[in-house]
């Protein structure tokens, strides 16, 4: 096979990887990208301009040097790509220094010799170098100790381009003899084939990475996403005054666990009310009533376990749902309620008021029978409640300092 159609199959070859960076530059904003990008069109522009130079006559040397340039300039945009894959390493303007010295070289390289293939030897040592910057850089780079599948292909390709440049050192020095060993002509012309194969490996691998890049992101912003509807969910079901639950957590409790038979079926709930809220409000204001509301809701939580649960029911009332507990341990602990406000409430709100409620416990031995458990536990709430109002207890429940 002639050589320039094996150099005109990996022009084909690199062009299609540019198309497809670029295609895929459109969709998905990343720096590593457009590092990558870059570099395979360095890469596409060296490769043809190597192939106009063989087919022109005269000015050689300037296409050999654009042609040099553009490979060193690709290598150098690959390992970047690759920095800033793994480390988020970005190209500032101090690292355009080394292109300096890559220019020179460029440009010295073609008047060397009259003979390509004596400048390629050079020419293939630089780039086996560059080629082994970037896979350490995407090797060795990473935050990660586990490779991801994408970063094994590439770092397998970049290790095989790494040799096979490297070894064109001595097969392009032998086709003279110059090491004592000749090379047969046929080998050197599937070179560019050796190439293209290698590079394809690379540009899949390249492909791989940015999809994983992708999915990791994906990933992370579906979990952000999840928290966010978690919390908006946790706080659809609480009530923003006292943090207790309110009733639409306590239907969606009731619907989770409907037919689990691994939940608790039995146990008591209490009914609370506020006896004197409209008082409070009327003398003090809305503001000292949400105070004495948050109150006790206070006095509640300290009165049950930390399993049970407080709802919210309504203005001014509460439920306690309290499962594997007896009838008479739960009344025992709402019978102390009252106590615990008149010991704790002024210091709580920072006024000068005593809240009283009324509660009723009820026990249930079924989920199916909670519902008229909460009925059985409203009626005695509201007996007890009827006493206290026709008691002279209420009539000291807003206090002046």
């Amino acid at each position: 096979m002639d050589s320039n159609v094996g150099l005109a199959i990996q022009c084909v070859g690199v062009l299609l990887l540019t198309l497809l960076s670029l295609f895929m530059r459109g969709s998905i904003h990343n720096l590593s990208l457009k590092y990558w990008t870059a570099a395979w069109t360095s890469l596409a522009i060296a490769l043809v301009t190597l192939f106009v130079a063989f087919h022109v006559t005269g000015t050689h040397n300037l296409f050999y040097s654009v042609y040099f340039f553009g490979e060193y300039l690709f290598g150098l945009l690959f390992i970047a790509a690759c920095r800033n894959h793994t480390t988020n390493a970005r190209l500032e303007r101090i690292h355009f220094v080394v292109l300096l010295p890559a220019l020179i070289l460029a440009g010295i390289l073609p008047y060397l010799s009259r003979d390509f293939n004596d400048l390629f030897m050079v020419h293939a040592l630089v780039i086996s170098g560059l080629f082994a910057g970037s896979f350490a850089a995407i090797r060795f780079g990473s935050r990660s100790d586990k490779a991801s599948p994408g970063v094994r292909v590439m770092s397998t390709a970049l290790a095989l381009l790494t040799i096979d440049f490297l070894h064109y050192v001595p097969v392009f020095g032998a086709r003279k003899g110059l090491w004592g060993v000749t090379v047969p002509s046929v080998y050197l012309q599937y070179t560019s084939i050796f190439d293209v194969i290698l590079e394809i490996l690379l540009g899949f691998g390249t492909m791989m990475v940015l999809m994983e890049r992708v999915r990791d992101e994906v990933e992370v912003t579906n979990n952000k996403l999840m928290s966010a509807r978690d919390q908006l969910e946790f706080l659809a079901r609480m009530d923003p005054l006292t943090e207790a639950l309110n009733r639409h957590a306590f239907h969606s409790l009731l619907r989770g666990n409907e037919g689990d038979e691994s939940v608790s079926s039995f146990g008591c709930v209490a009914v609370i009310d506020i006896d004197n809220l409209k008082p409070i409000n009327d003398t003090l204001g809305h503001t000292a009533g949400d105070k004495a509301i948050r109150s006790v809701a206070r006095a509640t939580r300290s009165l049950i376990r930390a399993d049970d649960m407080l709802f919210r029911w309504g203005g001014d009332e509460f439920l306690v749902l309290m499962f594997k507990l007896s009838k008479e341990e739960a009344a025992r602990r709402m019978a102390t309620l009252n106590e615990v406000l008149e010991k704790n409430c002024r210091i709580w709100t920072g006024l000068p008021i005593t809240v009283t409620v009324s509660h009723g416990v009820a026990g249930f031995d079924s989920l199916e029978r909670l519902g008229a458990a909460i009925d059985t536990a409203d009626r005695a709430m509201y007996e007890q409640r009827q006493e206290v109002r026709s008691s002279t207890y209420e009539i000291s429940v807003v206090r002046k300092m």
